[in-house]
């Protein structure tokens, strides 16, 4: 596709445009003639939140495709250019700037300051010049000679994956901590447009340092922090999209697409302490209301594309926290998220709640900004030096990346319409005057005592300017007034920065810290611990302070102090840690908090866990002690292991079933590898061996099962024999409860095959499908194919669910997955009952020849998702029964979705929320998946260092661990540790073939419900 030419001849643009402003208090005013809109008319079709007003900044001809802005301490305006959204990595990306002649708070003069970027997507002053972000670089860029053009160019970081532009590093923040942040996601998945976005990054580093700090390629899809004077770089714990905020605190917030605002809760380095602590997630989901959020669009006409999720927030970016004071009170604590896709920007309020925060919708059943215009595509935010919002508008009429458009949207020649076009507007209260600073700020000249005092303003861009240049010039003249301020301002907000900047400067005493530790403000308290944490090692003597903390009536700075608490050693420390853990037992993080500590010792722990707790089971509790097993399982410490052992085995009472339970499956989750077949662990084995024989309690005998599968049986010996001996006695007796004869089995067949006859007994007529399911997996486990046969023999006998299991041990072993194809080719195993994992892996075997067979036979059972579709299509004008649809969505539907957050499994998309969709968009998403799949929704093919390979949908990565979602399994966390090998296989999660399970009469009436969305 041809790149439409962008205008390159002037250097220098003038308009002589008059201000526009409209109050639009609560009202809609109508426009003919568009889209696209001129300036002007555009700021008819607003609707604002009543008080506010909105005023145009810049258009073009001054700019074009804006994404990200900057005002420096001179009131300068730099803002970055991206023509070449979406395929274009030519070098079209500029950085411009702006300049208002007459002073009426309209632009009009641009000034190319620096040209030839590729897809640039944020900036942020830094000395002399400005950071810009432009995967696979962050630029410095700087003009030296004042002509208004940087004649530096150098690249302080590198390694960036050059992926899908929306996915790239954004967003540079100067942090309240003196570090700069980078938003990054990592490379997205490409099938069409591999040449230019399909660059996985390189080792991120400081190619001016290359002996330096080095992280993994695109940091691992990380968020970034570095500091480039001491060449300090760290990745983080999570993952942005297209933005990120802070509070006035430090607390990191961040945004993807169908997620507005989340929460980093535990950093890194915190988990980094250790590495045995495997959690499913670090991040905190903010909205207290259900996701993907409902959002309420006026658009007329829209422009949506094939993936986008209508009526619902889908392309969420830019998140802004409003850090000033010009809008009224209750805007203190909002945040502000730009959802392009339905032209609008949505606001909610984000308060504390316990250890995290809670985001609630500022306005009910509308936004505080929307637009009738289809082409409004506010990208991004940026509030200035007056405290008003300023909203970034790329004004485009497609929005979506052709990855996922269906190709004739993607090859009709509009991708690049309104490329010329472009805006930035100014969010006010009534009656507020123009912008009368552009160009007239000297924040860069003040003195030292000044910058210090600009410490205390309510706005958070002279906060964060002002604490900035001061790390930069280090003056002298400013450490007697930071000090001061840093004790005694009126500004809680003031005394954190002063705190910082003389950390900035290496001027923060050990007093200013204790002060602060006392401070009234909750806010002030959390930063002196983090504050506190990086001195401890030179001032051992703030570390009684930290412990006389204990009772902190702040739930957010309680979790503080106990994850800065993991640095410490010794008894009193380790006390401190274990009274705040059990008194917060409830509230996950502080339980991961707790659990990050570098030293602690896990037994004792438990022990202490079990004495404190003998209030008996709650959620918190279980979930802290299945944690505390997995961890000690994970360390691989000997002894550690058989004191668990120890205790559970020695716990007989009913009372004590559920923390039995779940210390032992915590520590079968965290027990894999060489370590788990450890000879020292045969008097774990022993114990648990007795513990079998002994207990009655079937739920304590099964978590106790899942231990021995993963470590082993004892030796051969006098208890070996007496487990065989009261394993056959209960699987013979037929009036036996069946999980107790699977249990049984289990036990059997880790043995080897002395009871194979035995166990292929179990596969016949009549047994329960709990024992033909255990001696399916009994069988499976022993390699080759000599059970193969036995299991096509029982094919016609078996439950839908002992015969999927049947299939994936026959498709387990390469000697068996030639029986398996011929089985499913003579069709005496129908394909249509092959799991979508099950299909995948065997469409992606790397034997050529069985996968060509494969594919062959599972392309035949479809007929092919594109000609399914189209016999199908007639059924678009039937109207079905919404009611009926209900009923093929629970039979069909249900193990893989929910509808509305329930009746079904939240593994794939929430069904619910398509409501909007096209009919035939929704018809093809249910009969050819793989036609586009879903970012997020790729099949993952995970293979364990001890063999296993495991399939489904990452729902998280952490710096430790990896969550899998498998259909019709709880989801899986797995340590990084045991990872061998992770791919992506290409594959939709949901099977293709769908019409040999619903009728053309049964599809209509579950488009019908699909549609009805209630």
């Amino acid at each position: 596709m041809r790149i439409p030419a962008r205008r390159r001849s002037a250097r220098v643009v003038s308009l002589g445009a008059p201000l526009v402003l409209l109050p639009l208090a609560g009202m809609l005013l109508r426009t003919q003639g568009g889209p696209p809109y001129s300036p002007e008319d555009a700021l008819k079709t607003f609707r604002l939140a009543d008080g506010f007003q909105i005023e145009l900044v810049a258009a073009e001809p001054l700019l074009a495709d804006p994404v990200a802005m900057e005002v420096d301490e001179y009131g300068r305006i730099y803002v970055v250019e991206m023509p070449g959204y979406p395929l274009d990595t030519s070098g079209s990306g500029r950085v411009l700037l702006l300049s208002d002649s007459d002073g009426d708070g309209r632009a009009d003069g641009s000034t190319v300051f620096a040209e030839g970027l590729r897809l640039p997507t944020g900036v942020m002053r830094w000395k002399k010049g400005v950071l810009v972000t432009d995967s696979p670089e962050v630029w410095y860029l700087e003009d030296t000679d004042g002509d208004g053009r940087a004649d530096v160019k150098d690249a302080v970081l590198t390694g960036f994956a050059l992926s899908n532009p929306q996915h790239n590093t954004s967003a540079p923040i100067y942090g309240l901590d003196n570090w700069i942040y980078l938003a990054n996601e990592g490379p997205v998945r490409t099938t069409r447009f591999a040449d230019q976005f399909g660059d996985p990054g390189r080792d991120v580093h400081f190619p001016a340092r290359p002996a330096g700090p080095r992280l993994p390629p695109d940091a691992a899809g990380r968020n970034v922090r570095f500091r480039p004077d001491g060449h300090q770089l760290e990745m983080l714990s999570a993952r942005s999209q297209f933005g990120q905020t802070f509070d006035a605190w430090g607390n990191h917030f961040l945004v993807s697409n169908a997620r507005p605002i989340y929460q980093e809760v535990i950093a890194a380095r915190y988990l980094a302490r250790n590495p045995a602590l495997a959690v499913p997630s670090i991040t905190e989901q903010t909205p207290g209301y259900r996701l993907p959020a409902q959002v309420f669009p006026i658009t007329r006409q829209p422009e949506f594309q094939l993936l986008t999720d209508v009526g619902v927030m889908t392309s969420a970016s830019g998140l802004t926290w409003y850090l000033a004071d010009l809008f009224p009170a209750e805007y203190r604590d909002a945040a502000f998220v730009a959802e392009a896709a339905h032209n609008l920007v949505h606001v909610d309020t984000v308060r504390p709640h316990g250890s995290t925060f809670r985001a609630s919708r500022l306005f009910e059943g509308k936004e505080f900004l929307a637009s009738t215009d289809a082409w409004f595509r506010p990208v991004n935010f940026y509030v200035g030096p007056d405290g008003a919002l300023y909203v970034i508008d790329y004004y485009r009429r497609i929005l979506e990346h052709p990855e996922w458009m269906d190709d004739a949207t993607a090859g009709a020649g509009e991708l690049y319409s309104g490329q010329d076009r472009g805006r930035i507007y100014r969010i006010t209260p009534t009656g507020t005057p123009r912008a009368g600073w552009i160009g007239k700020l000297r924040l860069g000249d003040a003195t030292a005592p000044q910058l210090v005092q600009a410490l205390e303003h309510p706005n958070v861009w002279w906060r964060r300017h002002a604490q900035r240049l001061l790390v930069d010039r280090k003056p002298a003249a400013a450490v007697r007034p930071l000090t001061a301020l840093a004790t005694r301002s009126a500004s809680p907000a003031g005394r954190v920065h002063a705190l910082w900047t003389l950390e900035g400067l290496g001027r923060l005493d050990r007093s200013a810290i204790a002060a602060a530790l006392r401070d009234s403000h909750p806010g002030v308290r959390e930063n002196a611990i983090r504050l506190a944490e990086l001195h401890l090692r030179r001032e051992p003597g703030l570390a009684p302070a930290l412990l006389a903390m204990e009772t902190e009536p702040d739930a957010r700075v309680r979790l503080q102090l106990l994850l800065t608490l993991g640095e410490l050693g010794g008894d009193a420390a380790e006390g401190v840690r274990s009274r705040l853990l059990f008194a917060n037992v409830e509230d996950g993080w502080m339980q991961v908090a707790a659990l990050s500590a570098s030293r602690w010792r896990g037994a004792e722990l438990l022990q202490e866990a079990l004495e404190r707790l003998a209030g008996g089971d709650t959620p918190g509790r279980r979930t802290l002690l299945s944690r505390i097993g997995a961890t000690i399982g994970g360390t691989g410490d000997m002894g550690e292991i058989r004191r668990t052992a120890e205790m559970v085995a020695m716990a007989a009472a009913p009372a004590d079933s559920w923390w039995r339970v779940a210390t032992l499956e915590g520590l079968a989750g965290g027990l894999r590898g060489e370590r788990a077949r450890a000879a020292e662990l045969n008097p774990v084995r022993e114990r648990l061996a007795a513990l079998l024989l002994a207990n009655g309690d079937a739920a304590v005998n099964r978590a106790a099962l899942g231990v021995l599968e993963t470590i082993g049986l004892p030796d051969a010996g006098a208890a070996d024999q007496a487990i065989a001996g009261q394993a056959e006695r209960v699987f013979v007796d037929r009036a036996a409860d069946p999980e107790a004869r699977a249990n049984a089995i289990r036990l059997l067949a880790m043995r080897g095959r002395q009871h194979e006859p035995l166990i292929v007994s179990a596969l016949g007529r009549g047994e329960p499908e709990a024992v033909q399911l255990a001696a399916v997996r009994a069988l499976d486990r022993i390699p080759g194919d000599r059970h193969a046969a036995a299991f096509l023999s029982h094919w016609p006998e078996w439950s839908p669910a002992v015969r999927l299991e049947a299939a994936r041990a026959l498709a387990r072993d390469p000697a068996r997955v030639p029986l398996l194809l011929e089985a499913l080719a003579s069709r005496r195993v129908d394909p249509a009952e092959i799991d979508r994992p099950l299909r995948n892996q065997l469409t992606a075997l790397s034997d050529e020849t069985l996968r060509a067979r494969a594919r062959a036979i599972f392309a035949v059972t479809t007929a092919s998702g594109l000609d399914a579709v189209e016999r199908y299509r007639a059924i678009l004008s039937v109207q079905g029964d919404p009611a009926r649809g209900a009923e093929v969505f629970a039979r069909v539907c249900s193990s893989c979705h929910q509808y509305r957050g329930a009746g079904g499994t939240p593994f794939g998309p929430d069904l619910g929320e398509v409501s909007s969709h096209l009919p035939f968009s929704l018809l093809t998403d249910i009969l050819h998946p793989n036609q586009s799949i879903a970012d997020g929704f790729e099949l993952w093919q995970v293979k364990l260092t001890d063999g296993t390979t495991l399939s489904g949908i990452i729902s998280s990565e952490t710096p430790t661990s990896v969550t899998l979602r498998r259909a019709g399994s709880p989801p899986t966390t797995l340590p990084r540790a045991q990872i061998a090998s992770m791919a992506a296989l290409d594959l939709s999660a949901m099977p293709e073939g769908l019409d040999a399970q619903v009728t053309p009469d049964g599809m209509a009436h579950l488009l019908a419900y699909l549609k009805a969305g209630r």
